[in-house]
C-alpha cells in the first residue's frame, strides 16, 4: 500500500445489500477504495486484475463452495488479509478454513463497525508485519 493512495478493499457477497451497505460504510472515509463482487468467478478476475489490502469475503456464494474460494483467493494472494463473514461458522466449517490462514472471522448477522474494526486490525497487522512505516 503506497503511502496516500487509497486502501483497496475487495467484498464478496451475492447479497448485493451487504455488499452496498458496506461499500457505502467504508467510503465516506475518504481512504477507502471498495470494490464488489457477487460471483467467485467474479472475485477471481478481480484479484488478477487489482491488488488489494484486505478481502473480504462472504462463504456462502452461488458458485462455489466457501472453502474452495478460499484457497484460490490465498493461492493468488498469500499476503493480503482475508476477512470472513458468515453465517454458518459452525465448527466444521470453521475447522475447514483455518488451514488458509484466515485473519479473522465475523459471524452474520454483524455490526458494521465490527467489519471496519476488523480491516483496520488487518492493516495495522499488515504494516506491522512487513515493515512499513509512516502509514495510516
Amino acid at each position: 500500500m503506497a503511502l496516500g493512495s487509497k486502501i483497496k478493499i475487495l467484498i464478496i457477497d451475492d447479497e448485493e445489500l451487504i455488499c452496498w451497505s458496506l461499500k457505502t460504510s467504508f467510503e465516506r472515509y475518504n481512504e477507502f477504495a471498495v470494490s464488489c463482487a457477487h460471483t467467485s468467478d467474479d472475485a477471481l478476475r478481480y484479484i488478477l486484475e487489482n491488488q488489494y489490502d484486505v478481502v473480504i469475503t462472504d462463504l456462502k456464494l452461488p458458485d462455489a463452495n466457501g472453502a474452495e474460494l478460499l484457497g484460490k483467493i490465498k493461492g493468488l494472494v498469500q499476503n493480503t488479509p482475508v476477512i470472513v463473514m458468515s453465517a454458518y461458522l459452525s465448527d466444521p466449517v470453521h475447522y475447514d478454513i483455518t488451514k488458509y490462514d484466515i485473519f479473522r472471522c465475523v459471524n452474520k448477522p454483524f455490526e458494521i463497525s465490527d467489519i471496519i474494526c476488523g480491516v483496520q486490525d488487518a492493516l495495522a497487522f499488515r504494516m506491522h508485519e512487513t515493515g512499513v512505516q509512516g502509514a495510516r
